[in-house]
């Protein structure tokens, strides 16, 4: 799987990125409709995370990004968009992640794929 899109960095300080990656979400959403994006978080170092938003179906204007996934070993979970942090809350209980996929609808649900590289120490 090849995810294609436009790549912003984001700080991680404070999580202040439910704001500014939100914001980012709001102004592709202006131009593409939130329904047709998804967006890839990405590269999380020294405090940032790399994020990038694309379409689901084709390639978004002005995209600078093209990432290889992996096919398999995803996990999915389904909630309410106004419970994201909670969310991810749950899901970083388990440690770090190396990729993040969210959708978002506009009944307020959303949708989060995540791929995490296991360890065996």
């Amino acid at each position: 799987m090849v995810f294609k899109g436009i790549t912003r960095d984001f700080s991680l300080a404070g999580q202040q990125q439910y704001d500014t990656i939100g914001q980012f979400w709001d102004e592709m959403a202006d131009q593409y409709g939130l329904e047709n994006l998804q967006g890839l978080g990405y590269q999380w170092c020294n405090n940032v995370i790399s994020y990038a938003i694309g379409l689901k179906d084709g390639c978004i204007d002005g995209c600078n990004t093209s990432i290889v996934l992996p096919d398999l070993g995803w996990k999915t979970v389904v909630g309410k968009t106004s419970d994201l942090k909670e969310i991810y809350d749950e899901i970083y209980k388990d440690g770090a992640l190396q990729f993040e996929i969210e959708t978002f609808s506009e009944d307020g649900t959303c949708e989060i794929r995540y791929y995490r590289v296991k360890t065996d120490l």
